[in-house]
């Protein structure tokens, strides 16, 4: 565990608070969500879709598109994605129960699920023109 402890040079006690290192963050958030995949994604809202607009305005979105997902979880963003005509679409997703539930709700030839944190994922350097990352960045 980080310490942290704050003096003041009152006559107040100093502060003193303990956190977690970023390590066990990060590993803890790439498998928490994955204990109810299904309870997970029905929790959770869609995207807007201007995130999607801005993706084909300003990205290159569009069909055949090669691009990437990192963190995919159960597939909000990628749907989209697939439906806007990436092909291939890679995600990247760490947690097997997450990539299953994905993979069970996502028929689509088009895409490609990886199982493994996004540094140590396996991708061919030049094979894309588009890398995503929708709420799942902050636990790289």
């Amino acid at each position: 565990m980080r310490e942290t402890r704050l003096s003041s040079t009152s006559d107040q006690p100093s502060l003193e608070c303990k956190q977690p290192s970023p390590r066990i963050e990060r590993q803890f958030g790439r498998q928490a969500f994955g204990e109810d995949p299904e309870g997970y994604h029905l929790a959770r809202p869609e995207y807007p879709e201007w995130v999607f607009e801005t993706l084909r305005s300003r990205c290159g979105l569009r069909p055949n598109i090669a691009a990437f997902e990192i963190g995919a979880g159960t597939g909000k963003a990628t749907r989209r994605l697939l439906a806007l005509g990436a092909d291939p679409l890679t995600v990247i997703e760490p947690d097997r129960r997450l990539a299953d539930f994905l993979r069970a709700n996502n028929a689509s030839k088009s895409l490609r699920i990886i199982v493994d944190p996004f540094e140590e994922a396996v991708l061919d350097e030049g094979a894309f023109e588009l890398g995503v990352s929708a709420t799942a960045f902050h636990w790289l």
